[in-house]
């Protein structure tokens, strides 16, 4: 059975939401006396999680250029509008949960937390890039900016690298799943200077 691209849209929009609602049920889970179902610091959990899917998907929108130029899924290419709008639902839940649960909604101590943790900067700076993405991923803000689009969206490079870098920043103790993170994202956004190495030499050639 071939599914069509409505029906694969409408997979990949509940798939999308799954974490989300997992998140939620634990929650509640726990405010109904199952303290231990989120370990020891819940609110750290909880940020940890929403980051830790922000990433995922963030990924899942770089990968969807290779695997449909170098392996021919082509039919990945109309979902990729989604996936980045669910990259920048679950990094913004992640900055919410931050603030609410680690932060307290003390505002007064933000400014001491990123002077004593840069890992906030670089994090703070890639949810604020994936901002214009959101605005701008329409088809009439498209065709509004032309040429000038496919620039603005190459932020998207930038964006991992630096949710990359805000990750590492953090390592403590267990390293592996920052590094496997930081690998995966360095071996696709290798990937794709490597396309524009060959596309400018086919040009010059």
């Amino acid at each position: 059975m071939v599914l069509t691209v409505d029906q694969r849209r409408w997979l990949v929009g509940v798939a999308g939401v799954l974490p989300l609602v997992y998140i939620v049920q634990a929650i509640v889970r726990v405010q109904t006396g199952e303290w231990d179902l989120l370990g020891p610091e819940p609110g750290k959990a909880i940020t940890h999680f929403t980051g830790t899917w922000g990433f995922n998907f963030l990924i899942a929108t770089l990968a969807i250029t290779p695997l449909s130029r170098h392996l021919g899924q082509k039919w990945l290419v109309p979902h990729r509008r989604m996936l980045g709008l669910y990259a920048a639902f679950y990094v913004s839940l992640h900055a919410l949960a931050y603030l609410a649960f680690l932060l307290g909604w003390q505002w007064g101590e933000l400014g001491r937390e990123v002077v004593e943790r840069p890992y906030l900067m670089v994090g703070a700076l890639s949810w604020l890039l994936l901002l214009p993405l959101v605005v701008t991923s329409t088809k009439s803000w498209q065709r509004r900016l032309k040429r000038r689009w496919k620039r603005l969206h190459q932020l998207i490079y930038v964006i991992v690298a630096l949710a990359a870098v805000h990750y590492l920043l953090q390592i403590r103790a267990s390293w592996f799943e920052p590094v496997a993170y930081t690998l995966i994202a360095a071996f696709l956004l290798a990937l794709r200077l490597w396309f524009f190495a060959k596309k400018k030499r086919a040009r010059t050639s």
